[in-house]
Protein backbone atom coordinates (compact mmCIF):
# COMPACT_ATOMS: atom_id res chain seq x y z
CA UNK A 1 0.00 0.00 0.00
CA UNK A 2 1.31 3.05 1.08
CA UNK A 3 2.60 4.11 3.27
CA UNK A 4 3.00 4.61 2.22
CA UNK A 5 5.46 6.51 1.34
CA UNK A 6 7.79 7.07 3.84
CA UNK A 7 9.49 9.99 4.00
CA UNK A 8 12.33 10.43 6.06
CA UNK A 9 14.55 7.13 7.03
CA UNK A 10 14.80 5.64 10.35
CA UNK A 11 17.03 5.54 12.99
CA UNK A 12 18.05 2.81 16.11
CA UNK A 13 15.01 2.51 17.83
CA UNK A 14 15.41 3.14 22.32
CA UNK A 15 15.02 0.25 23.85
CA UNK A 16 11.34 -0.87 24.46
CA UNK A 17 9.91 0.99 21.40
CA UNK A 18 9.62 -1.80 19.11
CA UNK A 19 7.11 -3.35 21.37
CA UNK A 20 5.04 0.10 21.95
CA UNK A 21 4.73 0.39 18.30
CA UNK A 22 3.76 -2.90 18.10
CA UNK A 23 1.03 -2.39 20.32
CA UNK A 24 -0.13 0.76 18.77
CA UNK A 25 -0.29 -1.30 15.03
CA UNK A 26 -2.57 -3.39 17.13
CA UNK A 27 -4.93 -0.65 18.56
CA UNK A 28 -4.42 1.36 14.87
CA UNK A 29 -6.15 -2.05 13.08
CA UNK A 30 -8.83 -2.11 15.84
CA UNK A 31 -9.65 1.94 15.24
CA UNK A 32 -7.92 2.84 13.01
CA UNK A 33 -7.84 6.76 13.73
CA UNK A 34 -6.71 8.93 11.14
CA UNK A 35 -2.88 10.39 10.95
CA UNK A 36 -1.52 13.21 9.89
CA UNK A 37 0.27 12.49 6.24
CA UNK A 38 3.51 13.64 7.99
CA UNK A 39 3.45 11.11 10.75
CA UNK A 40 2.12 8.61 7.84
CA UNK A 41 3.97 8.68 5.03
CA UNK A 42 6.89 9.88 6.79
CA UNK A 43 10.08 8.11 8.56
CA UNK A 44 11.06 4.80 8.08
CA UNK A 45 11.68 5.31 11.78
CA UNK A 46 8.80 3.00 11.36
CA UNK A 47 9.62 1.41 8.93
CA UNK A 48 10.08 -1.99 10.10
CA UNK A 49 7.15 -1.74 12.08
CA UNK A 50 4.79 0.88 11.28
CA UNK A 51 5.38 1.00 7.50
CA UNK A 52 5.03 -2.77 7.23
CA UNK A 53 1.23 -2.36 8.76
CA UNK A 54 0.63 0.47 6.71
CA UNK A 55 -0.12 -1.42 3.58
CA UNK A 56 -3.70 -1.91 3.30
CA UNK A 57 -5.09 0.33 5.63
CA UNK A 58 -6.75 3.82 5.15
CA UNK A 59 -4.67 7.02 5.36
CA UNK A 60 -5.88 9.60 7.38
CA UNK A 61 -6.27 12.86 5.20
CA UNK A 62 -7.16 15.81 7.51
CA UNK A 63 -8.37 17.76 4.03
CA UNK A 64 -10.79 21.04 4.34
CA UNK A 65 -13.26 22.61 2.50
CA UNK A 66 -12.46 26.00 0.95
CA UNK A 67 -15.47 27.82 1.52
CA UNK A 68 -16.42 27.79 -2.03
CA UNK A 69 -13.68 30.45 -2.63
CA UNK A 70 -12.07 29.03 -5.61
CA UNK A 71 -8.58 29.53 -5.75
CA UNK A 72 -7.79 28.88 -9.41
CA UNK A 73 -9.63 30.81 -12.12
CA UNK A 74 -9.68 30.10 -15.93
CA UNK A 75 -8.38 27.26 -17.34
CA UNK A 76 -5.94 24.83 -16.14
CA UNK A 77 -2.18 25.68 -17.46
CA UNK A 78 -0.94 22.66 -17.62
CA UNK A 79 2.58 22.37 -16.55
CA UNK A 80 5.09 21.17 -19.79
CA UNK A 81 7.64 18.92 -19.07
CA UNK A 82 9.60 16.69 -21.22
CA UNK A 83 11.09 12.96 -20.72
CA UNK A 84 14.98 13.06 -19.33
CA UNK A 85 17.07 11.16 -21.56
CA UNK A 86 18.43 7.00 -20.75
CA UNK A 87 21.80 8.87 -19.58
CA UNK A 88 19.95 11.74 -17.77
CA UNK A 89 17.78 8.89 -15.83
CA UNK A 90 21.11 7.49 -14.96
CA UNK A 91 22.77 10.13 -13.37
CA UNK A 92 19.68 11.31 -11.82
CA UNK A 93 19.46 7.72 -9.58
CA UNK A 94 22.51 7.71 -9.32
CA UNK A 95 22.32 11.32 -6.91
CA UNK A 96 18.98 9.96 -5.75
CA UNK A 97 20.26 6.60 -4.58
CA UNK A 98 23.40 8.76 -2.66
CA UNK A 99 21.49 10.76 -1.24
CA UNK A 100 19.04 8.07 0.20
CA UNK A 101 21.42 6.42 1.93
CA UNK A 102 22.87 9.26 3.32
CA UNK A 103 19.98 10.00 5.32
CA UNK A 104 19.02 6.26 5.85
CA UNK A 105 20.08 4.79 8.73
CA UNK A 106 22.59 1.86 9.52
CA UNK A 107 19.68 -0.34 9.61
CA UNK A 108 18.19 0.05 6.07
CA UNK A 109 21.38 0.66 4.02
CA UNK A 110 21.26 1.10 0.31
CA UNK A 111 17.31 1.76 0.05
CA UNK A 112 15.78 1.63 -3.51
CA UNK A 113 18.72 -0.06 -5.38
CA UNK A 114 16.68 -2.80 -6.44
CA UNK A 115 13.86 -0.83 -7.93
CA UNK A 116 13.54 0.08 -11.63
CA UNK A 117 12.76 3.39 -13.01
CA UNK A 118 9.33 3.86 -14.49
CA UNK A 119 9.30 7.49 -15.56
CA UNK A 120 11.98 10.56 -15.60
CA UNK A 121 11.27 13.69 -16.37
CA UNK A 122 11.51 17.63 -15.74
CA UNK A 123 9.56 20.62 -15.60
CA UNK A 124 10.70 23.42 -18.64
CA UNK A 125 11.41 27.07 -18.66
CA UNK A 126 11.85 27.03 -14.55
CA UNK A 127 14.82 29.51 -14.10
CA UNK A 128 14.90 29.41 -10.19
CA UNK A 129 17.56 26.97 -9.25
CA UNK A 130 15.36 26.69 -6.01
CA UNK A 131 12.44 25.27 -7.76
CA UNK A 132 11.86 21.47 -7.74
CA UNK A 133 11.64 20.82 -11.64
CA UNK A 134 12.84 16.91 -11.55
CA UNK A 135 11.08 13.84 -10.46
CA UNK A 136 12.09 10.29 -10.63
CA UNK A 137 9.52 7.48 -10.18
CA UNK A 138 10.76 3.69 -9.37
CA UNK A 139 8.96 0.61 -8.74
CA UNK A 140 9.82 -2.37 -6.75
CA UNK A 141 9.07 -4.31 -3.29
CA UNK A 142 9.46 -2.53 -0.45
CA UNK A 143 10.86 -4.81 2.31
CA UNK A 144 11.27 -4.86 5.75
CA UNK A 145 14.36 -6.20 6.59
CA UNK A 146 14.41 -6.38 10.69
CA UNK A 147 10.78 -7.00 12.12
CA UNK A 148 10.45 -6.29 15.56
CA UNK A 149 9.28 -10.00 17.00
CA UNK A 150 6.17 -10.31 17.07
CA UNK A 151 5.14 -8.21 13.62
CA UNK A 152 5.11 -10.29 10.47
CA UNK A 153 7.06 -9.55 7.35
CA UNK A 154 4.97 -7.85 5.09
CA UNK A 155 7.10 -6.79 2.45
CA UNK A 156 4.96 -5.35 -0.75
CA UNK A 157 4.90 -3.79 -3.87
CA UNK A 158 5.98 0.28 -3.78
CA UNK A 159 6.82 3.20 -5.72
CA UNK A 160 9.82 5.59 -4.96
CA UNK A 161 10.11 8.93 -5.19
CA UNK A 162 13.31 11.51 -5.97
CA UNK A 163 13.32 14.89 -7.20
CA UNK A 164 15.57 18.01 -7.74
CA UNK A 165 15.85 21.38 -8.24
CA UNK A 166 16.79 22.96 -10.77
CA UNK A 167 20.27 24.03 -8.90
CA UNK A 168 21.28 20.28 -9.22
CA UNK A 169 20.09 19.29 -5.51
CA UNK A 170 18.06 16.81 -4.48
CA UNK A 171 15.45 17.39 -2.75
CA UNK A 172 13.72 14.50 -1.43
CA UNK A 173 15.35 11.21 -1.64
CA UNK A 174 13.15 8.95 -0.42
CA UNK A 175 9.57 8.81 -0.62
CA UNK A 176 7.64 5.71 -0.11
CA UNK A 177 4.04 5.16 -1.70
CA UNK A 178 2.25 1.51 -2.71
CA UNK A 179 -0.35 0.48 -4.64
CA UNK A 180 -3.49 -0.02 -2.50
CA UNK A 181 -3.41 2.43 -0.13
CA UNK A 182 -6.70 3.82 1.31
CA UNK A 183 -6.92 7.55 1.27
CA UNK A 184 -9.45 8.55 4.16
CA UNK A 185 -11.32 11.60 4.18
CA UNK A 186 -10.60 13.24 0.64
CA UNK A 187 -9.53 12.14 -2.93
CA UNK A 188 -6.17 13.68 -3.20
CA UNK A 189 -2.81 13.32 -0.80
CA UNK A 190 0.29 15.46 -0.23
CA UNK A 191 3.51 12.94 0.40
CA UNK A 192 5.73 16.27 0.08
CA UNK A 193 4.89 20.26 -0.34
CA UNK A 194 4.94 19.87 -3.82
CA UNK A 195 4.02 16.22 -4.82
CA UNK A 196 1.31 13.83 -3.85
CA UNK A 197 -1.39 11.28 -4.72
CA UNK A 198 -4.94 11.95 -6.42
CA UNK A 199 -7.76 9.37 -7.14
CA UNK A 200 -10.24 9.34 -10.29
CA UNK A 201 -12.69 12.06 -8.79
CA UNK A 202 -9.96 14.66 -9.16
CA UNK A 203 -9.25 16.46 -12.62
CA UNK A 204 -6.95 19.97 -11.22
CA UNK A 205 -4.84 20.27 -8.52
CA UNK A 206 -3.43 23.47 -7.72
CA UNK A 207 -0.64 24.38 -5.49
CA UNK A 208 -0.64 28.07 -4.08
CA UNK A 209 2.55 28.99 -1.78
CA UNK A 210 2.39 31.35 1.00
CA UNK A 211 1.70 35.11 -0.62
CA UNK A 212 2.38 33.66 -4.40
CA UNK A 213 0.34 32.83 -7.25
CA UNK A 214 -1.53 29.58 -7.97
CA UNK A 215 0.38 27.03 -9.94
CA UNK A 216 -0.68 24.05 -11.82
CA UNK A 217 0.25 20.47 -11.08
CA UNK A 218 1.35 17.83 -13.13
CA UNK A 219 -1.15 14.73 -12.60
CA UNK A 220 0.50 11.51 -13.92
CA UNK A 221 -0.22 8.20 -13.05
CA UNK A 222 -2.24 8.95 -9.96
CA UNK A 223 0.48 11.42 -8.65
CA UNK A 224 0.80 15.21 -9.10
CA UNK A 225 4.01 17.28 -8.95
CA UNK A 226 4.16 20.99 -8.93
CA UNK A 227 6.92 22.85 -9.96
CA UNK A 228 7.73 24.66 -6.59
CA UNK A 229 10.43 25.81 -3.76
CA UNK A 230 11.80 22.45 -2.45
CA UNK A 231 12.81 21.20 1.01
CA UNK A 232 16.64 20.71 0.67
CA UNK A 233 19.36 19.84 3.20
CA UNK A 234 17.45 17.07 5.00
CA UNK A 235 19.63 15.22 7.90
CA UNK A 236 19.91 11.45 8.75
CA UNK A 237 17.18 12.38 11.64
CA UNK A 238 14.74 14.96 10.13
CA UNK A 239 11.22 14.04 10.25
CA UNK A 240 9.32 16.72 9.04
CA UNK A 241 9.53 19.70 6.87
CA UNK A 242 8.90 23.54 8.16
CA UNK A 243 7.76 24.80 5.19
CA UNK A 244 4.71 22.29 4.75
CA UNK A 245 1.94 24.55 5.79
CA UNK A 246 3.15 27.51 3.44
CA UNK A 247 1.84 25.37 1.06
CA UNK A 248 -2.32 24.83 0.34
CA UNK A 249 -3.03 22.42 -2.27
CA UNK A 250 -6.59 22.23 -3.79
CA UNK A 251 -8.32 19.35 -5.67
CA UNK A 252 -11.03 20.29 -8.48
CA UNK A 253 -13.32 17.80 -10.21
CA UNK A 254 -13.83 17.74 -14.50
CA UNK A 255 -16.44 20.23 -14.21
CA UNK A 256 -14.31 22.47 -12.17
CA UNK A 257 -16.22 22.42 -9.09
CA UNK A 258 -13.46 22.86 -5.62
CA UNK A 259 -13.36 18.86 -3.75
CA UNK A 260 -11.44 19.78 -1.91
CA UNK A 261 -7.99 21.25 -0.06
CA UNK A 262 -5.37 20.81 2.05
CA UNK A 263 -4.45 23.70 4.38
CA UNK A 264 -1.43 21.92 5.85
CA UNK A 265 -1.54 19.93 9.09
CA UNK A 266 -2.41 22.05 12.56
CA UNK A 267 -0.93 20.39 15.41
CA UNK A 268 -3.46 21.16 17.77
CA UNK A 269 -6.13 19.82 15.86
CA UNK A 270 -8.13 16.71 17.35
CA UNK A 271 -7.55 13.18 15.56
CA UNK A 272 -10.05 12.27 13.44
CA UNK A 273 -11.69 8.85 14.61
CA UNK A 274 -13.98 6.63 12.47
CA UNK A 275 -15.62 3.44 13.87
CA UNK A 276 -14.91 0.60 11.71
CA UNK A 277 -16.15 -2.67 11.73
CA UNK A 278 -13.97 -5.84 12.10
CA UNK A 279 -14.63 -8.75 9.31
CA UNK A 280 -12.71 -11.66 9.04
CA UNK A 281 -12.15 -12.59 5.43
CA UNK A 282 -11.95 -16.18 3.82
CA UNK A 283 -8.48 -16.69 3.87
CA UNK A 284 -8.75 -16.01 7.89
CA UNK A 285 -7.19 -12.20 7.61
CA UNK A 286 -8.71 -9.16 9.24
CA UNK A 287 -10.60 -6.69 7.02
CA UNK A 288 -12.14 -3.11 8.49
CA UNK A 289 -14.88 -1.05 6.86
CA UNK A 290 -16.55 2.08 7.94
CA UNK A 291 -19.71 1.84 10.12
CA UNK A 292 -22.57 3.42 8.10
CA UNK A 293 -23.57 5.82 7.39
CA UNK A 294 -20.24 6.72 6.88
CA UNK A 295 -19.25 10.48 7.62
CA UNK A 296 -17.73 12.19 5.25
CA UNK A 297 -14.40 12.58 7.32
CA UNK A 298 -14.39 9.12 6.99
CA UNK A 299 -15.39 8.13 3.34
CA UNK A 300 -12.38 5.88 1.68
CA UNK A 301 -10.78 6.44 -1.50
CA UNK A 302 -8.79 3.53 -2.88
CA UNK A 303 -5.36 4.39 -4.89
CA UNK A 304 -4.81 3.94 -7.58
CA UNK A 305 -7.98 4.53 -9.25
Amino acid sequence: MNELLTRRPDRPLPPGTHERLRAELLSAIESEPARSPRRVLAPALAAASVLAVVAGLAIGVRALQDDARPAAAGDPVKPTIRALTPAETQTLRGQCLAEANRITSKSLPHPFTDYKVTKAFEFTDVKDPRVVTTWLIGSGIQRYPSVPKGVPDQSHPGYWLCSRTAGGVISESSIRFSPGARLSGSPMMRIARNAGVYTKSIARITVQAKGEPVTDALLIDGFWFAPTLGRTGWGPYDSGDPGFNDFVVRGYDANGTLLTTDHGIDPTAAPITCERVMVTLPNGDLSATPKTPIRPECREYRWPS
